[in-house]
Formats: structure tokens, C-alpha cells, sequence
């Protein structure tokens, strides 16, 4: 019997799309594919049409009149006078922009962040913890920091908060990717490894939304799910609501 196709590539400018036929190869592929994962950072979403890009980019994108740097500039001015009196050691972070976004970034601010983690599995269970989805493929993102810090360092930053502000970010082995540029993630890409070939920057790992469940009872297995990632009452309920619906299958 032919052994069933695990997954296919197809690279284009420094980003290699490989699109795998059940969630059952994930752990092969990072096993096999991704032997130095240590040197990626690992992003996912449930729609793999979704541009990778932080809220207040696509806020800005969509005020023709008003530059990015402008609006980056307000709205980090008008937090730090949001806050006053609201934020537990406000004075240690005050002074340190970085810390400010990643403050905001937690409480829903548009921001010029987004959210990495260490672990391709963590990345997983974002991809697919929410149910509701009319795309047939999700998706993770797994980033180069050798790139980000040689060949992009002009275009984006690694940044690890020092603050106990966001205790989800140290279950979830979490790290932020600030854009100094108003553009997305693959569109970026894109253009400063247009004539590089076969020199993978960046990996876009599709894979079907119908195994979801499948997904989540591994997660589950490896205690990744909401009790461990969010640290909280709301993990707390989420974990037991979503264990209820995938314990049916």
C-alpha cells in the first residue's frame, strides 16, 4: 500500500508554504522539518487568508489622511495619560515604550505588537481553540529570528517584556513582534527576499480546520489548553467548556 502523502511544499520569496493533510503529521513535520526550531518564533491563526499584521497597522491602513508614524505616536501618548492611577507600577515601566505597548496589547489596545510563542504546539491551540471558522485550512506561522535579526531588523523587533503585567505571557511562553513599518508580515517578506531562492524565512504550515478535534484531544494530552495557558477564571471556564465539546468525539 502507497504511504499517504503527509505534506507538499510550495516556497515564493523567502516563505515556504506547506499545507499538511491531517494535524496528525504536525509533529513530524516540526520533527523532520524544523530540526532547529529554537531559532524560530511561532505564530497561529484560524483563517489562513487573514494578513499577519498588528491592529493598529491595519487601523492605519484604513486612514488615508494620517501617517503610520503619526498615529503610532498619538496613540502611545494618549495611554500613557489613559492610565494614570489604573496600572500597578506604572512608575517602573512609564518611560519605556516597549513596555507600554505590551501593557496595552493585553487590555485590547491597538498596538504595533503581535503575539509569538516559543512553542509550535502553543501556537497550535490558537490556531485552533475557537470553533467558529468558514476557511478550510488553519494555519502557523513559524519565523526566522536569524532573519528578524540580521536581514529585518529594519523592519521589525523582538521584544520580551521584563514587567509581571501579563501572566498568560509566561504560561504561554510568549514574546512580542513590534513592526516598525506599516505593511504585513508575508508582504514584507515578499519584497526583501524577492530574488532569494530556496532560502526559507519564513514557514506558513497549513492545516485542516475539520481536525480540530483531533488537534485539541493531543494539545489536551500535553497540557496545552486553556487551564495551562490562561492562568485565570476565564481558563478556568474555557478549559472545561472546551473539554466538554471534544470529549464527545
Amino acid at each position: 500500500m502507497a504511504r499517504p502523502k503527509r505534506w507538499k511544499f510550495e516556497y515564493n520569496k523567502g516563505i515556504q508554504t506547506v499545507t499538511l493533510s491531517s494535524w496528525k503529521y504536525f509533529h513530524d513535520f516540526i520533527r523532520e522539518e524544523l530540526i532547529d526550531s529554537s531559532n524560530y518564533v511561532f505564530r497561529g491563526q484560524k483563517n489562513d487568508n487573514w494578513k499577519i499584521e498588528p491592529t493598529l497597522i491595519r487601523y492605519s491602513n484604513s486612514q488615508h489622511k494620517k501617517k503610520y508614524e503619526t498615529i503610532l505616536e498619538n496613540q502611545l501618548e494618549n495611554f500613557k495619560y489613559s492610565i494614570r492611577g489604573r496600572a500597578k507600577n506604572l512608575k517602573d515601566i512609564i518611560d519605556i515604550d516597549n513596555e507600554l505597548w505590551a501593557l496595552g496589547q493585553h487590555h485590547g489596545l491597538f498596538t504595533p505588537f503581535l503575539d509569538f510563542t516559543e512553542s509550535p504546539y502553543v501556537s497550535a491551540f490558537f490556531a485552533f481553540h475557537e470553533k467558529e471558522n468558514e476557511t478550510t485550512y488553519r494555519v502557523i506561522y513559524g519565523l526566522s529570528l536569524v532573519s528578524v535579526q540580521y536581514r529585518l531588523k529594519d523592519y521589525f523587533e523582538i521584544f520580551k517584556p521584563l514587567t509581571d503585567h501579563n501572566q498568560r505571557l509566561l504560561s504561554q511562553g510568549g514574546l512580542f513582534l513590534k513592526f516598525k513599518e506599516d505593511s504585513d508580515l508575508e508582504t514584507i517578506f515578499s519584497d526583501v527576499f524577492a530574488k532569494e531562492d530556496k532560502k526559507v524565512k519564513l514557514f506558513k504550515i497549513r492545516i485542516p480546520t475539520k481536525d480540530r478535534n483531533m488537534c485539541l484531544k493531543f494539545l489536551n494530552s500535553m497540557n496545552i489548553n486553556h487551564n495551562s495557558l490562561f492562568p485565570d477564571m476565564e481558563g478556568a471556564s474555557s478549559y472545561c467548556n472546551t473539554k466538554l465539546l471534544i470529549d464527545k468525539y
